[in-house]
């Protein structure tokens, strides 16, 4: 998800903030042998660092601030992995690791003038990032593991990925890790089957793409709205009609302005859904598996 009005380079410590304790207590089964997936190569820097008027550089689009929002998303390539989130054998899911952009508000004085001989700001440029999306999208960053499993698809469908969710995870906040890489151990381990596919479902918003400068082939794929869903413009709250970038009708898995219009986030576990829209990138997120013994 783009939001038009930002645009960043980030720079993040690469070392993860393993936050036993706080929020999360360290399974028994962590001295165990362990499985990492999702983000073979590294997790990549957001795009989003939270620097005041970052859409006014040059060349347009180039490092622009993306964020997730009101989706379920799972990567389907990262550099030569495929599929980097399925679970290779029976485990139990005991950490997720993030690497977060920065979303934030401020305000810096662009223009001052002399005031009795003092100089005072005559001109401010407010950069209201963070309370655009939590009044757009919801109060707060959250996200959900989501444990999703193939389905069948009917004969004679054609081009939809149908997958069932069989765990929700509860909601986990953000904004206090902001602009770091942090690994948060899960206080309940969650058992997954060989075959399952760990993603992210994500009720309000998260900071979690990463630069996309060029097209690597990266993918991910995200939830595409149920049947009959009425796509709405967040900022107004209005049914929308006529894409205002393509000036069709919205397209539920455009990658440009359309995309806004496609929330989709699973809140419930048991629900199946269709995961057709694909896009470039990975998000900057992987798990921790330990096997089950056989």
């Amino acid at each position: 998800m783009r939001n038009r009005n930002t645009r960043a380079v980030t720079r993040l410590a690469a070392t993860p903030v393993v936050l036993a304790g706080l929020l999360f207590a360290v399974p028994a089964t962590a001295k165990a042998p362990v499985i990492e997936i999702g983000g073979p190569g590294g997790l990549p820097a957001p795009s989003c660092d939270g620097t005041p008027a970052n859409d006014r550089g040059k060349p347009k689009g180039l490092g622009r601030c993306s964020v997730l929002t009101r989706t379920t998303v799972y990567p389907v390539k990262d550099g030569a992995a495929l599929n980097p989130t399925t679970v290779p054998k029976d485990s139990k899911l005991v950490a997720i690791t993030l690497r977060l952009g920065v979303l934030k508000d401020s305000k810096r004085c662009i223009r001052y003038k002399r005031v009795k001989g003092k100089r005072v700001c005559a001109e401010y440029d407010v950069f209201n990032e963070k309370s655009y999306f939590d009044k757009t999208f919801g109060s707060g960053s959250k996200v959900r593991i989501a444990i999703l499993r193939d389905v069948k698809k009917p004969k004679g469908s054609k081009a939809i990925i149908l997958k069932k969710t069989v765990f929700l995870g509860p909601e986990i906040r953000l904004e206090k890790w902001f602009g770091r890489t942090v690994s948060l151990p899960l206080n309940s381990p969650i058992t997954v089957a060989k075959g399952d596919v760990v993603g992210l479902s994500i009720p309000t918003y998260a900071p979690i793409l990463p630069i996309q400068a060029t097209d690597n082939g990266d993918r991910w794929r995200a939830s595409r709205p149920p049947s009959g869903f009425k796509p709405v413009d967040p900022a107004t709250g209005k049914v929308v009609t006529i894409d205002p970038a393509t000036k069709k009708r919205p397209d539920p898995c455009a990658a440009k302005w359309g995309v806004i219009f496609v929330q989709s986030a699973i809140t419930t576990s048991g629900p199946t859904t269709d995961f057709r829209c694909r896009y470039p990138g990975t998000p900057t997120f992987q798990f921790t598996l330990i096997p089950i013994p056989t």
